[in-house]
């Protein structure tokens, strides 16, 4: 039997494009389900998240297909590496899998890819401290929930340790604030609008959940990884006495699984000496792995470049031309973005790399749907 048909579960929650969110949101939270697929008759068409709802904010009475995103999905003949080479690379909380045809067989969850490798020594004797993501980004208890969402999305990360000054007090998480937002159905428009209003207004004291569960440095990861699967959660802040050292999630889980049969990202960087700092070095990568992984859930990517060019020097310092060049099933894209901020020429980059290529995948499925059209 292939790896991904021994190791995916049952899929309990399925959507289909017509249906309103209000409709779907309610079976998710009973099934405690944070991805589901979305389906035309068996087929699966796209995928709806709860990332993607607080991404896009849209009304409950919005149409799935509103928020659903271009399907990522694993090959019922996929084998373990493939398997965890794509948890690995689209940093996804759940797959679906399918069969040559795309109909919905089941679905693999981060949490049973991980009860998995329990069961092995893949993550003997391997400590917290080493794999977890340090430092955490965290928010204040007087922090409104707007910024928390703001920074949620910003980052790419579904849930933020909450601090009184440098104590830990809480943890606000996606669904929470999803939750939140999405329990206003019923309601006349003006009410739901006030009401969002105060939410997104209100302190992140008031949708935080406490107490927290916490690990420390020196806690196995074997033990971490029971612990999230056991409550149900996909990360918990790490502790060194009562200061906030780093978040240990289920992606760092799946990371360091990944670190032992040497599966890397396909990022290339050419960077010059001054871009070679370790602090610029690492916001450049961090950016790029971000990215990387919003574009794996859009199309299979072969190779992955990004490039640094000074374009000009002046008194007020160098400025920067990035060029990000991607190859892809659907083809190769190269996009350029000029700053005097590397940072920010970066961001530019790979943002106008992500919009190329999500506009060939629109047309390639306006001609599918043309043609379908011709073909009745």
């Amino acid at each position: 039997m292939a790896f991904s048909l021994n190791v995916m579960r049952e899929v309990t929650v399925v959507a289909r494009p017509e249906e309103k969110i209000s409709d779907v949101l309610p079976r998710m939270r009973e099934r405690k389900e944070w991805v589901v697929p979305v389906v035309r008759g068996k087929v699966l068409v796209g995928l709806m998240s709860y990332k993607e709802l607080l991404r896009r904010r849209v009304s409950d009475q919005a149409k799935v297909s509103s928020v659903m995103l271009p399907p990522v999905f694993l090959l019922d003949s996929d084998d373990e590496l493939r398997t965890l080479s794509k948890f690995f690379a689209t940093k996804a909380r759940a797959l679906p899998v399918v069969d040559a045809e795309r109909r919905v067989k089941g679905i693999i969850t981060r949490e049973s890819l991980i009860s998995f490798y329990l069961k092995s020594e893949v993550l003997k004797d391997k400590k917290v401290r080493k794999f977890m993501s340090s430092p955490s980004v965290t928010v204040q208890e007087s922090d409104s929930v707007a910024r928390a969402r703001w920074i949620m999305a910003r980052d790419n990360i579904s849930r933020l340790p909450v601090l009184a000054g440098e104590r830990l007090t809480g943890i606000i998480t996606t669904k929470d604030i999803i939750d939140n937002l999405y329990s206003t159905s019923g309601r006349k428009r003006s009410d739901i609008i006030a009401e969002e209003e105060r939410i997104m207004a209100a302190p992140v004291r008031d949708l935080m959940s406490y107490p927290v569960y916490t690990v420390t440095g020196d806690t196995s990861l074997a033990k971490a990884a029971e612990q999230m699967i056991a409550k149900g959660i996909s990360g918990m802040p790490v502790l060194e006495g009562e200061r906030v050292l780093g978040v240990i999630s289920t992606i760092d889980v799946i990371n360091a699984i990944a670190k032992e049969f040497e599966i890397t990202l396909p990022i290339q960087a050419k960077l010059s000496r001054e871009l070679k700092e370790a602090e610029k070095k690492a916001m450049i990568d961090g950016i790029a792995e971000r990215y990387l992984a919003k574009l794996e859930r859009i199309t299979d990517i072969l190779s992955f470049k990004i490039s640094f060019k000074e374009s000009s020097k002046s008194q007020a310092g160098s400025s920067y031309r990035v060029s990000a060049t991607a190859s892809t099933k659907l083809g190769n894209f190269v996009s350029t973005y000029d700053d005097r901020d590397p940072i920010v020429a970066v961001k530019g980059a790979m943002e106008r790399l992500e919009k190329r290529i999500l506009k060939k995948v629109k047309l390639i499925e306006e001609r599918t749907r043309t043609q379908s059209k011709e073909e009745s």
